[in-house]
């Protein structure tokens, strides 16, 4: 009697795994323009991560991808930012059964941007039933434009290390987010530039800075990641650099900002989130 149940589980089991196999390969066939499916959305991406190689600081990286119903039920697509850096549109907002649109994405590089690799969060929000909300990811590398330091002079015969700007307000921001920046600077003395030294108050860490020598009308920048898990309200923070500039060795960049622990909308109805 056990061995007529074991064989009827294990019937019972192949059968399962027979029918999962012809629904991916019938899945497969049936949507190859669209691989990867969320909800009853296909996108015509390969899979959760799109590697789209450099983009430049300070420039607007444009990107689409198409997507499609593969539903019973009309989708409805949501404009607006998926992130500080992202902005969503469609094309059109609305897809009927079997019908196709497209998905533009607008990533906004900032110069406060690290340089290096970055996985930019793209979230699509809908009314599809199966999945409200899919998540998208593009691969890219930040990289430096070289025209943003175009306006170069040299102002002295000595080494001079000259920041764009000396303090940053991010405005507010969510206890317990990240936040990365960067001071951008040029040497525009006659001699090589050497920072000596950069100390930081709490919750602040150098994570990038130029470890060589700076040549005369080289530029530069000093990246920060500051964190916000305790503490909450108004915020400030300094970082000291102490150079081998005769005129100013020790420059003090700030960052500031207000903290908050409970969302701006929830604070306030009447907030408006632009």
């Amino acid at each position: 009697m056990q061995s007529l149940k074991n064989k009827i589980i294990i019937l019972l089991l192949s059968l399962f795994f027979a029918s999962t196999l012809l629904s991916q390969e019938k899945k497969e066939i049936v949507n190859p323009d669209f691989p990867f499916m969320v909800g009853d959305v296909g996108f015509a991406v390969d899979s959760l991560e799109t590697v789209v190689g450099d983009v430049r600081k300070g420039q607007d990286f444009i990107f689409s991808i198409d997507l499609k119903n593969f539903g019973d039920r009309t989708i409805t697509f949501r404009d607006g930012k998926s992130s500080r850096f992202v902005d969503l549109s469609y094309s059109p907002n609305v897809l009927k059964p079997g019908e196709s649109g497209t998905l533009n994405i607008t990533f906004e590089v900032v110069r406060e941007l690290p340089p290096g690799e970055m996985a930019v969060e793209i979230a699509v929000e809908t009314d599809d039933k199966k999945s409200p909300f899919k998540f998208l990811y593009l691969l890219a590398n930040i990289s430096e434009d070289p025209s943003l330091y175009d306006q170069k002079t040299v102002i002295d015969t000595v080494p001079r290390l000259i920041f764009e700007h000396l303090n940053y307000d991010f405005g507010h921001m969510k206890k317990g987010k990240t936040l990365y920046h960067a001071f951008l600077f040029t040497n525009m003395g006659g001699q090589d530039l050497e920072i000596t030294e950069i100390t930081t108050t709490p919750g602040c860490k150098v994570v990038g800075w130029p470890e060589k020598i700076v040549a005369s009308e080289e530029n530069g920048g000093i990246i920060v990641k500051l964190w916000f898990l305790a503490n909450y309200g108004v915020q400030h923070h300094t970082i000291t650099i102490m150079s081998n500039d005769p005129v100013h060795p020790e420059i003090v960049l700030g960052v500031h900002g207000t903290v908050y622990q409970k969302s701006a909308a929830k604070r306030n109805p009447d907030f408006c989130n632009e």
